[in-house]
């Protein structure tokens, strides 16, 4: 994804308009090309002689992009190419050791007196180098003081692009570089969108969300990074990720408040004129990704006493059209014996405000019939307090892990 700098837009009656890069102009894919042969021309090669070659190309390619704003797109793009590259020392020998030993060496030699007619041509070089090969086996040790410096490791291994995957996704991460300051996205889902699809990224990336049911479909709310205390650029992150995946279906149409330049802006798209195509291939299991979900299923099947309940992959939504809302559970435990049923949502980030709707939701949920816990991580909210009195109303507390004993706990206390 593209840094803060390489984000380009424009303001047009507030409305935030991102830069994107022509699918139909030919000179669009002739500087991509260029851009995607240079990176994979210089496998094998020095850090240091890429980012030259790079810094002379883009006097010719940024221009050829636009006249103005060329340079910012050209590093744009090269951004996303890094992420493609695969970077490694040029040794195995660790250059900082060497470097040291180097430097305690010289310290050690005699100062020549500054009288001496052969100052300039002292053997020092090789009353330092000598010993130092010697000790580590190393032939050449000035040769390699400095390969831990960025500018020296070796560009092992470049997974290309085509010119066209490379523009959509360019656009993709423009769009993803305006939410890193956003206040909130309201997604709304068409009929016939795929929602368990999209509830899938926002578990993946544990975002804070609230939902509710629409005449047609559903309208999600998602909390942007500026709306939470913590740990804003990781989140920043998540809620961009989130965006590729929301791509993989139609329709939605999306409206974001963001912090632009030191004022609100608002930023809207929809599925059918955004133009924006998904490099998500879609998730391969229900839970893959998520290390939370996945431990959980890993140590409920290791569990020796799980009490007769069987755990299941959740695939229903719990609407609740007169509170306006729903619940997303990720699992549903189901009695061997009796046949009753427990659902279990588990939360990624979560703010106060989110808690205490949760935990209204799960009054609601036990009113109609349906045992509801949610699980919420301890280091990723922002107040104590608000969770301890949540734990009160049905909410399972953890750090890393959710534990079975935890749940099972939780589904014997008798208020539950």
């Amino acid at each position: 994804m593209l840094r803060s700098e390489h984000v380009i837009a424009r303001l047009s009656r507030g409305r935030l308009v991102p830069h994107r890069l022509s699918t139909d102009d030919p000179r669009v894919f002739e500087v991509v090309r260029e851009l995607c042969e240079l990176y994979a021309g210089h496998v094998g090669g020095p850090r240091a002689r890429l980012e030259e070659h790079l810094a002379v190309r883009e006097e010719e390619l940024g221009p050829r992009l636009d006249a103005r704003r060329g340079f910012r797109i050209l590093r744009g793009l090269s951004k996303l190419l890094e992420e493609r590259a695969e970077w490694t020392s040029p040794t195995a020998a660790d250059p900082y050791t060497i470097r040291t030993r180097v430097f305690e060496l010289a310290a050690a030699l005699p100062e020549p007196l500054a009288a001496d007619p052969v100052l300039l041509i002292a053997p020092t070089h090789d009353d330092v180098l000598s010993p130092v090969a010697a000790e580590t086996g190393i032939g050449d040790p000035a040769a390699i003081m400095y390969a831990d410096r960025q500018g020296a490791q070796i560009l092992e291994d470049f997974q290309g692009l085509a010119p066209e995957e490379l523009v959509a996704r360019y656009n993709v991460a423009q769009v993803q570089g305006l939410l890193y300051a956003a206040r909130e996205l309201v997604v709304d889902l068409g009929e016939g969108a795929d929602a368990r699809l999209v509830f899938h990224y926002v578990k993946q990336q544990g975002l804070i969300y609230a939902l509710e049911p629409s005449a047609r479909g559903y309208r999600l709310r998602l909390d942007g990074p500026l709306s939470i205390f913590g740990a804003t650029r990781k989140y920043g992150l998540r809620l961009a990720k989130f965006l590729p995946g929301l791509l993989l279906t139609s329709p939605w149409r999306l409206s974001a408040t963001i912090e632009w330049k030191d004022r609100e802006a608002y930023l809207e798209l929809d599925s059918k004129t955004s133009g924006l195509v998904s490099h998500y291939l879609g998730p391969r299991s229900e839970h893959e990704a998520d290390p939370v979900r996945e431990a959980f299923v890993r140590a409920w099947e290791r569990a020796k006493d799980t009490g007769g309940w069987e755990l299941q992959a959740e695939a229903r939504v719990l609407s609740f059209p007169e509170k306006k809302a729903a619940l997303v559970p990720d699992f549903t435990l189901r009695h061997a014996v009796t046949e009753e049923q427990v659902h279990i949502e588990v939360l990624g980030f979560w703010s106060e405000r989110g808690l205490v709707e949760r935990v209204a939701l799960l009054r609601e949920a036990r009113e109609r019939g349906h045992r509801v816990l949610v699980a919420a991580s301890e280091r990723l909210g922002a107040s104590p307090e608000a969770l301890s009195e949540a734990v009160k109303g049905g909410v399972v507390s953890f750090k890393e892990r959710l534990a079975p004993k935890a749940v099972l706990a939780a589904l014997a206390d008798p208020e539950f």
